[in-house]
């Protein structure tokens, strides 16, 4: 299965759990994706890459309850930093434990969907391809940015 238009720019993963990781990983080469993946354990370090980096980044994902720096956090630091959230980088949570109070939280922050975790390939195949599908067809602000340079 392959994606027909891949999206441009990285991917940033953000899990303290190697085997989502692994699975995650495994999801993108099944669809066929060349994106180039960006792996991270909490959101400390996730956040200091997203600031740093000088590459187009097409989507963050990340799970909700890690150490040194849950994705509430992480999310929270994002929208604090204007050249960020000025981006408008889709952000996506993926969680085993998704409390209805957890669920609230994450969306008052203007996260762009919330995910229960795989159990098996199969299913993060097929959420990856959802968030694809979607978001690889949406125009982002880094587009506007160019397509001006375009045109004058």
């Amino acid at each position: 299965m392959n994606v027909k238009e891949a999206p441009k720019g990285i991917i940033i993963f953000v899990d303290n759990d190697k085997d989502e990781h692994q699975l995650f990983k495994l999801a993108m080469e099944e669809l066929g994706l060349k994106n180039k993946l960006h792996s991270f354990y909490n959101g400390k370090t996730a956040f200091e890459f997203i600031r740093e980096t000088q590459h187009n980044i097409f989507l963050i994902y990340s799970d909700l309850n890690m150490p040194v720096m849950d994705g509430l956090q992480l999310k929270r630091i994002i929208d604090q930093t204007p050249e960020i959230k000025e981006a408008a980088i889709p952000f996506i949570f993926c969680s085993n434990s998704s409390s209805d109070a957890e669920i609230r939280a994450a969306y008052a922050l203007n996260i762009q969907g919330f995910f229960r975790k795989s159990t098996d390939q199969p299913s993060a195949i097929e959420n990856l391809l959802r968030i694809l599908s979607f978001w690889g067809k949406c125009v982002h602000p880094q587009d506007l940015s160019k397509a001006t340079k375009t045109l004058k």
